[in-house]
């Protein structure tokens, strides 16, 4: 199952890499926040722009253990660029699809694991720095999730190539 994960996210980042050759693109490193199991987690988001103002974003997740329970995500996420105020600050409502895998290893040295398909339902704030090509962004979204919804507050900083 891992590796099928892998694969298909590979093959996700590479077939966006070839579309979007004028469009704009970044990597970003995020620290992450899942209230579910209050997991802190570390996160990677790559960002394209194939059209004006609209931007796909998947991501990996990597949530570290707590009260038993560690978990990762994996996240396809379409964000709407709005332009507000000065240059070089964006809002964005964002809507996409999410795959959430947790183990926990409470009980009798029992592994559990589940895995869940979803919804991601949010908004982001994103700074580009004037004659960089950093920015900075922050999301707060609601994962939609069989049995275990929960909020997801992102912090990050992207570097777009």
């Amino acid at each position: 199952m891992k590796k099928l994960i892998f694969v298909m996210a590979f093959a996700v980042i590479t077939l966006m890499s070839v579309w979007a050759e004028k469009g704009d693109m970044g990597l970003g490193v995020q620290f992450d926040y899942a209230t579910k199991h209050s997991l802190p987690g570390l996160g990677l988001q790559f960002q394209v722009e194939p059209v004006s103002h609209f931007r796909i974003a998947p991501e990996f997740i990597y949530y570290f253990k707590n009260d038993n329970v560690s978990a990762y995500n994996l996240n396809l996420n379409l964000h709407y660029l709005i332009q507000t105020g000065g240059a070089g600050f964006y809002i964005y409502p964002l809507a996409g699809f999410s795959y959430a895998h947790f183990t926990s290893d409470v009980g009798l040295n029992i592994d559990n694991t589940w895995n869940r398909f979803g919804a991601n339902v949010g908004c982001g704030a994103e700074y580009r720095i004037s004659n960089s090509k950093l920015s900075f962004y922050t999301e707060q979204r609601f994962q939609i999730l069989k049995d275990c919804n929960q909020s997801v507050t992102c912090l990050g900083m992207k570097y777009s190539f």
